[in-house]
C-alpha cells in the first residue's frame, strides 16, 4: 500500500493535465480501497451544485443527470459541513438520495470534502455494492489524506487556468498561445511533421460595436468562439489573440488541409445567424494561414507570416481565407 501511495503522490505532483491526474487517481484509489466506485464531484459556485468531474464506473446517464445542491444528499451534506463521513449502510442513513434511474446499487460509502485555504472545491466519494464490503475507519483516514493532495492539485490547476484563460470567451489567451505554439513547434521539428497557424479576425467589428453596442460585440465574440470550437478537431487549439482576433494552432496539419479547415470555419460563421436582443448582426471573418516549415521555423516568423496573410485577406475583400503562399 505504501508503494501505491508514493506512486500516487508523485503523479499528483507531476506536470500532467488535470483531467488525466484526476482520472488516474479515481481509478487507483478505487483499486487501493477495494471500492466499487470512486468519484470526484466539483462545486459549481454560481449554482451551488456538485457535478461529477470524473468517476470510475459511472454510467453516462449518471454523469449527465446527477447533481447535488449544497446540503442535499450525502455529498451535499459533506460540502455544507466540510466534514468527512463514513456510512456502513446508506439505506439506514437519511441523508442518502437514491435516483430512480440510477442503475448501480450502493451499500457502504466514504465521502470527504475537497478544500483548499478554506475554499470548498468539491467532494470525493467511494462506494461499495455489497453488504459483504463495508468501509473501515482506517480507510476513511486514508481517503482524507489523499483528498488533501487531490485538492492541492485541483487548486493549482484552477490558478493556472485563471492565468491562461480569456475572461470573456473562456478560451486560451495570448500567454498560453505563445507557450503552446513553442511546444508544438519543438515537437514538429523533432518529428519532422507540418504545423499550421491561423490568425482570424472579425470583419468590420468596430462598426458592429458602434451600431449595436459593446454588449452585442461581446456576445458575438463568445458566439464566434463557440462556433470555432465546434468546427475544430479535438487536438486543435483556439486562443484569443487580442480584441476581435483569434489564433488557431493546427498541429500535424499541412498547408492545404489547414486552408480547408480554415474555410470550414469561415463558411460556418458566414452561414450562421447571429442576433442580439432581437437584432440580426452581420458577422463574417477573414483568416490568414501560415505553415511550418515553408513559411517560417520560429513562433515569431509563423505568426508574422499568418498576420501578413490575414492582412491580404482583408485587403482583398474580407470574408475569405488566404494562405501565406497565395499571391497578392
Amino acid at each position: 500500500m505504501l508503494k501505491a501511495l508514493l506512486a500516487m503522490t508523485r503523479f499528483i505532483s507531476s506536470n500532467q493535465p488535470i483531467q488525466k491526474v484526476v482520472h488516474r487517481l479515481v481509478d487507483e484509489l478505487k483499486d487501493l480501497l477495494g471500492a466499487a466506485r470512486c468519484s470526484v464531484l466539483i462545486l459549481d459556485e454560481d449554482n451551488q451544485e456538485l457535478a461529477f468531474h470524473d468517476s470510475s464506473g459511472l454510467t453516462q446517464w449518471e454523469r449527465d443527470n446527477i447533481r447535488f445542491r449544497v446540503g442535499e444528499g450525502v455529498a451535499g451534506w459533506v460540502a455544507k459541513h466540510r466534514k468527512p463521513v463514513l456510512i456502513g449502510d446508506v439505506n439506514e442513513d437519511a441523508r442518502f438520495v437514491k435516483y430512480d434511474d440510477q442503475e448501480d446499487t450502493i451499500h457502504s460509502m466514504i465521502c470527504v470534502p475537497l478544500e483548499m485555504r478554506h475554499r470548498l472545491i468539491g467532494v470525493m466519494s467511494l462506494t461499495t455494492r455489497s453488504s459483504k464490503r463495508v468501509f473501515a475507519e482506517d480507510e476513511l483516514e486514508l481517503a482524507v489524506l489523499l483528498a488533501a493532495h487531490i485538492s492541492l492539485s485541483l487548486e493549482n490547476h484552477r490558478l493556472y487556468e485563471l492565468s491562461v484563460m480569456d475572461g470573456l470567451t473562456q478560451i486560451y489567451n495570448r500567454r498560453y498561445l505563445d507557450q503552446r505554439l513553442s511546444e508544438e513547434l519543438a515537437d514538429s521539428r523533432r518529428l519532422n511533421r507540418p504545423l499550421s497557424v491561423a490568425l482570424l479576425d472579425l470583419d468590420h467589428f468596430k462598426q458592429l460595436n458602434d451600431s449595436f453596442g459593446h454588449q452585442a460585440g461581446d456576445h458575438v465574440l463568445c458566439e464566434v468562439t463557440d462556433t470555432i470550437s465546434r468546427v475544430l478537431r479535438e487536438h486543435d487549439v483556439v486562443a484569443r489573440y487580442g480584441g476581435e482576433e483569434f489564433a488557431l494552432i493546427l498541429a500535424g496539419t499541412p498547408r492545404n488541409a489547414g486552408a480547408d479547415l480554415g474555410e470550414r470555419v469561415r463558411r460556418t460563421i458566414a452561414d450562421q445567424k447571429f442576433s442580439f436582443e432581437d437584432q440580426e448582426l452581420p458577422v463574417t471573418i477573414s483568416l490568414g494561414l501560415a505553415t511550418f516549415p515553408e513559411d517560417g521555423d520560429t513562433r515569431h516568423a509563423l505568426l508574422k507570416a499568418a498576420d501578413r496573410a490575414l492582412y491580404r485577406a482583408k485587403e482583398t475583400g474580407r470574408n475569405r481565407v488566404v494562405t501565406a503562399e497565395t499571391p497578392s
